[in-house]
């Protein structure tokens, strides 16, 4: 028979076999700290290469490079005896066109010409000469293309004459043959205007030295904005370039380069030697638009500091239970980022949580996704503490498991665009873009913190402004 004492006894040993364990410190294992290696690679992203050149400008650097008299035959006798002696100066401007990627030249020029005849007959010469002048326009035309060594091609022949003012000389009765005049001054000359016009074709639309600057400086990481330390750095990989065309009295020459663009805010980026040019692939057509890839790196201390002041100190409470979030510390484990929660009161130790990195685009911000008890964490709260498992500590947890990204994203979006406006390569050689569209394309952990990888949408263009075109 069981005494009062006895009773006694019992119930205060189960009161304290309570308190003993309502004291006691949970024991959880903890997920290993682990991170996946950097495999997000950018896809290649096209920036067009536009040269340019005015039509006005060659016209004005041939007109300058050739003047004057242009030719001379001060002999009646040569030639087989023609007697004919003739000077031809150049007379105004010579005019450039451009169909496709012909030039088209006409060159007025002004004739002086001494004819007649000359005969000796019984020991009697004879002769009788006359001087008359003349106008008349020579007409060239120039096919340029463009090498897979980035050097121009041109070949220019005569496509005839136009006389503008046509000389009418008599002697004795005789016309004097005037297009024999105009075909002989064409074939003396055009060796002459066919060096001149090429020369100035490829000094106006030598590409080769600009694109090696671009070259060199493209391969380089570009400051974007030294405070915030944002760089751009592309691994280029070739060029190509579309056959060159004229329209509205420009010349233009679309390339375009292959390179795999990113944006990094920090350190600047190791950079390897550029290596020689490439050789242009031609045919191909340029596109415009372009995908820049970004990075951002968010710091593990700056996450842990942010949920430590929103979490630390926070009271959860469930009927006559409650526990105190004491301490929060947020790691890296296989792909998911883990919070660790340090916890006093009803239950006293430290449970995890896991989640996958995710951006949410409404309000740019860093948030996890499938939140939830790591699975060690789940079955000691199922059998000791399942009054904190079922209810709403998760949810008080995971709303502050966010992390605000529009500032960095502003900042580095913003900067880019300033730059991009008129970014100086080289001396002529300037980088221009838009961007105008940014997500984030994925999310990495690394053993440092949280790196989002963003990528704008927009335009990249680099223009060369030394072919006689103003910035």
């Amino acid at each position: 028979m069981k005494t009062p004492v006895f009773n006694l006894f019992k119930a205060v040993y189960a009161v304290l076999l309570l308190l003993t364990a309502s004291c006691a410190t949970v024991k959880i294992e903890k997920p290993a700290e682990s991170y996946l290696r950097d495999a997000v690679r950018p896809q290649p992203s096209i920036i067009g290469f536009t040269a340019e050149a005015r039509l006005a400008d060659i016209q004005a650097e041939l007109n300058r490079s050739f003047s004057g008299l242009v030719y001379e035959d001060n002999s009646l006798d040569d030639n087989g005896g023609d007697n004919l002696m003739v000077k031809a100066w150049k007379q105004g401007d010579i005019q450039l066109t451009m169909r496709d990627n012909t030039i088209i030249y006409r060159v007025p020029l002004r004739l002086w010409i001494k004819a007649g005849f000359k005969t000796t007959r019984l020991g009697i010469t004879l002769s009788d000469y006359r001087e008359a002048s003349g106008a008349l326009a020579l007409m060239f035309r120039t096919a340029v293309s463009l090498n897979s060594d980035w050097t121009l091609s041109t070949q220019t022949e005569t496509t005839g004459y136009e006389w503008l003012t046509e000389p009418v000389v008599k002697v004795a009765g005789i016309n004097v043959p005037v297009k024999f005049v105009a075909d002989l001054i064409l074939q003396k000359n055009l060796r002459t205007l066919s060096s001149a016009i090429d020369e100035s074709v490829k000094e106006y639309l030598d590409l080769k030295p600009y694109a090696l600057e671009a070259w060199k400086s493209l391969n380089q990481p570009l400051i974007l904005n030294e405070e915030y330390r944002v760089w751009l750095s592309m691994q280029t990989s070739g060029f190509f370039a579309t056959p060159i065309m004229a329209k509205d009295g420009v010349i233009r020459i679309r390339t375009g380069l292959q390179a795999v663009i990113e944006t990094q805010v920090g350190e600047k980026p190791a950079a390897g030697p550029p290596g020689p040019l490439p050789r242009l692939k031609i045919g191909d057509e340029a596109g415009e638009r372009v995908v820049i890839n970004a990075s951002v790196d968010i710091p593990f201390a700056e996450i842990n500091r942010q949920a430590s002041q929103y979490l630390s100190g926070q009271t959860f409470t469930q009927g006559k239970r409650s526990v105190k979030v004491e301490a929060v510390s947020i790691y890296g484990s296989n792909g998911k980022m883990v919070a660790e929660a340090k916890l006093s009161g009803s239950f006293r130790g430290t449970v995890y949580f896991k989640g996958i990195p995710a951006f949410d685009a409404t309000d740019s911000t860093l948030m996890l996704r499938d939140f939830d008890f790591d699975l060690a964490t789940r079955n000691v709260l199922v059998k000791s503490a399942a009054w904190l498992y079922q209810g709403g500590f998760r949810n008080m947890i995971a709303r502050q498991m966010v992390w605000p990204m529009a500032s960095e994203i502003r900042m580095i979006f913003g900067e880019a665009n300033r730059q991009l406006k008129n970014y100086r390569l080289a001396d002529g050689v300037f980088l221009r873009g838009q961007l105008e569209r940014l997500s984030v394309d994925d999310i990495l952990l690394t053993p440092d913190g949280v790196r989002p990888y963003l990528s704008a949408d927009g335009k990249i263009n680099v223009h060369f402004s030394s072919f006689g075109m103003k910035n």
